[in-house]
């Protein structure tokens, strides 16, 4: 595994903000690890990405429940 932050760990520790997504996403379009889903590149599980894509809810709600883990 990668000791490269997902997207929901950076948001979570500060070192990147929720309406950053896009360029995570453009990141996983040129990366190499072509293999990885979108969803697992970004730190989601497969309920949260539905979750989002489907706005019932934002990433900062799914973040936020996240970090109140």
């Amino acid at each position: 595994m990668s000791d490269e932050l997902s997207f929901v760990e950076a948001v979570i520790a500060r070192k990147a903000t929720a309406d950053q997504v896009d360029d995570w996403v453009d990141r996983w379009h040129t990366a190499d690890n072509v293999d990885t889903e979108l969803h697992t590149f970004l730190g989601l599980d497969e309920a949260e990405m539905e979750s989002w894509l489907t706005e019932r809810m934002t990433l900062e709600e799914i973040i936020g429940r996240r970090a109140h883990d």
